[in-house]
């Protein structure tokens, strides 16, 4: 029986489609459902770091990252710019955006139970931290995300989390 579902969210459209299916499942099942999204180590497109600036989304808002307290600048070492915060900050609204729109659908769908978690780090480490954390039957992920290229270099994300998880992993096309 499944109980709990971890679903991986990163904008993608394979991620989109893992989305149906976990939010099926867990209205279904009646099961718990704990979204993920890990924050991107790549710099955001130009559209929506002007967008969040000319709406003035960057100067009031407040990492939700537990744990994190200096969640911009960790992230902007990421991007290699330290002392340029502006791009973190937009990764933080997307991830937080993506978690809050998923979440709602769930809730629309009929999943009573719908948690939230948004890290920073390492993707399949992060991915099955939260699937540990959650007691999760089953992980649901996209087949690929957004990265097209550094997949075939290091490995997929999705594949290293199939090969390390203690679970069940679903991956969508």
């Amino acid at each position: 029986m499944i109980k709990n579902i971890v679903l991986a969210i990163d904008g993608s459209d394979p991620g989109k489609h893992a989305q149906d299916v976990a939010i099926d499942m867990a209205s279904r099942y009646e099961a718990n459902l704990t979204l993920v999204h890990v924050l991107t180590h790549d710099h955001p497109p130009s559209e929506l770091s002007h967008m969040a600036e000319v709406e003035d989304m960057l100067e009031s808002h407040k990492p939700e990252v537990r744990g994190k307290e200096n969640t911009y600048k960790a992230i902007a070492r990421f991007l290699g710019s330290e002392n340029d915060e502006k791009e973190a900050k937009v990764i933080v609204l997307i991830g937080e955006q993506l978690l809050k729109k998923a979440s709602k659908t769930a809730s629309q769908a009929g999943v009573a139970n719908v948690t939230t978690e948004i890290r920073s780090g390492d993707y399949a480490n992060c991915i099955l931290e939260v699937a540990k954390k959650a007691d999760a039957d089953i992980i649901v992920m996209g087949r690929r995300g957004l990265s097209k290229l550094k997949g075939f270099v290091t490995g997929s994300v999705s594949h290293k989390v199939s090969q390390r998880a203690e679970c069940s992993v679903l991956t969508v096309r």
